[in-house]
């Protein structure tokens, strides 16, 4: 196996912290950290940079793994719809020229689902579009098309959203074919432990019973 590097673009803006952070989120989700579990839930409080950790783990796994081929093909980031520009143009500002994110929150049904399908029907090694950033409500809204394929990483922000296993965000979420699952919330615990039991559930299923 070769060494996995961050792409210096990236590395050179990383404080320290931040990049114990993209070491930390890259053992959980290739399953170094705990064998068979793919998951972690990311809760640096507010101001720490947990998305330009986000955005460096996604690019790292498009990009390189130890075996010399991408980890991953495809990435989709989930987030409140007030969040999903903010994470495109932080997209852009790290990686502008190199990338080209797919932003979806809102639009006609079949404008949305034909944006969705060409998402998921991406393969190989260079995919033209291999981040897609997509608001809570447009995602369960729809789902299916998003489920009719596998993605490589799921990324949830403001994850504690996800606090109640019943709802259908939760469990349209958790229909994905993605391994992958890393929940970003600086508030993971906010009520109860069966609300943090939810959000350790989505990223590692079973590990708590």
């Amino acid at each position: 196996p070769v060494h996995v590097v961050v792409d210096p673009v990236l590395s050179r803006v990383l404080r320290p912290h931040q990049r114990e952070g993209v070491k930390f989120l890259w053992d959980c989700v290739t399953s170094r950290r705990i064998p068979g579990s793919h998951g972690c839930i990311m809760a640096d409080e507010m101001g720490l940079g947990k998305t330009l950790q986000c955005i460096t783990l996604m690019w790292t796994l498009l990009r390189q793994s130890p075996d010399c081929k991408p980890e991953i093909e495809k990435a989709m980031v989930v987030s409140p719809s007030s969040l999903v520009r903010n994470w495109y143009n932080e997209v852009e500002k790290w990686l502008g020229g190199r990338i080209q994110p797919l932003a979806i929150d809102g639009g006609s049904k079949e404008e949305i689902d034909r944006k969705l399908v060409g998402f998921m029907n991406q393969r190989g090694l260079r995919v033209p579009s291999p981040i897609l950033i997509i608001s809570y409500e447009t995602f369960r809204l729809h789902a299916e098309a998003l489920q009719k394929g596998s993605v490589g990483l799921v990324i949830c922000d403001e994850g504690h959203r996800l606090k109640n296993s019943e709802n259908q965000t939760y469990q349209a979420l958790n229909s994905l074919n993605t391994p992958r699952r890393v929940l970003i919330s600086g508030t993971p615990i906010q009520n109860d432990l069966l609300e943090y039991f939810s959000l350790v559930h989505f990223v590692n299923s079973g590990i708590l019973g």
